[in-house]
């Protein structure tokens, strides 16, 4: 007569015996105080006389129990001293007969790598529970791991940036004048640039007052700035410098809004946000969705200033930029 396997629940921290509990009362459906007693009760046998495709499948079956900390053993040895559950009769497992299990994961075909051929899921299984039951064909020698010489190792600065400096040929050839004719109609348009950075509602980053200065000050440079860069070119180019920095500073005072949290106050920033924009009320909601959010460009200082104290007055703030820095 072939031996045969017991489940033993072995022993079950006091910590996870109510989770381990509920899943007795799944697997058996018993009610929740007989399984606070089982588990409080470890050592204690679940189940006797397996044979071994049933212990196999019921090790897969049971590994839920491993997972909410109680240690679960399938054996071979007596069991005859330890406490044991009486059932009146061969239990269910998960309302499903024991054997059940078995049949299912028998025709369950995977790959095993370094194999040249598929094992069902119960003869892997098979193995875990005694690994001298190795389907034929399968090497009990431990798979030789490849390892190659040292590699460098890769982060996303390994790659080596490439120069921006044209070469000397680029520099002869009218093509390489190319990006200085378009730099200053792509530096000139602020708004542009702002939702190229942010086009999206939920973009994932949500400025606060110091960021958006920072992001202003780096988009819209002060006139100042782009003066005292033209003062400083040398002679002969000074016409073209100057040009430059016209077309990149701002014209006059720009108003911009962060990232309206709120949807109420959002709301009602839409019907100003058209009237002062020109847009329409669906074209203001989408605007109004925005990380930041341009209101006005090229105002006067007045307009902005009045332009702020309205968005003031429904609770949002807006951040005024105008030629000086301000």
């Amino acid at each position: 007569m072939a031996a045969t396997y017991s489940l033993i629940l072995r022993a079950c921290p006091e910590g996870s015996r109510d989770p381990v509990a509920h899943l007795l009362g799944r697997a058996f459906s018993l009610k929740d105080s007989t399984c606070v007693s089982i588990a409080s009760s470890t050592p204690i046998v679940l189940l006797t006389e397996l044979n071994k495709n049933e212990a196999a499948a019921l090790g897969l079956a049971m590994v839920g129990l491993e997972q909410k900390g109680a240690t679960v053993e399938i054996t071979l040895e007596d069991v005859s001293e330890l406490p044991k559950i009486d059932w009146p009769k061969r239990p269910l497992v998960f309302k499903r007969d024991i054997s059940e299990f078995a049949s299912d994961y028998s025709a369950l075909s995977l790959s095993v790598p370094g194999s040249n051929r598929s094992y069902s899921l119960l003869e892997l299984l098979l193995v875990r529970l005694d690994p001298q039951s190795r389907p034929a064909g399968q090497s009990s020698r431990p798979s030789t791991e490849f390892k190659g010489g040292a590699l460098p190792e890769v982060t996303p600065f390994s790659n080596q940036v490439l120069p921006s400096a044209p070469t000397s040929t680029q520099a002869s050839t009218p093509a390489s004048r190319a990006p200085a004719s378009s730099a200053p109609a792509a530096d000139g348009d602020a708004v542009s640039r702002l939702n190229e950075l942010f086009p999206e509602e939920d973009g994932g980053f949500m400025p606060n007052n110091d960021d958006i200065t920072s992001i202003l000050d780096r988009l819209l440079p002060d006139e100042e700035k782009g003066a005292a860069q033209g003062a400083a070119d040398p002679p002969g180019m000074g016409s073209t410098s100057g040009r430059m920095a016209a077309l990149s500073a701002p014209v006059g005072f720009s108003v911009f809004l962060a990232k309206i949290a709120d949807e109420g106050r959002r709301a009602k920033a839409v019907a100003l946000l058209a009237e002062l924009s020109g847009l329409s009320n669906e074209e203001a909601d989408a605007l109004s969705k925005k990380v930041i959010i341009p209101v006005l460009k090229g105002a006067t200082k007045e307009e902005a200033e009045a332009a702020k104290q309205r968005f003031a007055k429904i609770g949002i703030l807006a951040r005024v930029k105008g030629p000086g820095g301000t």
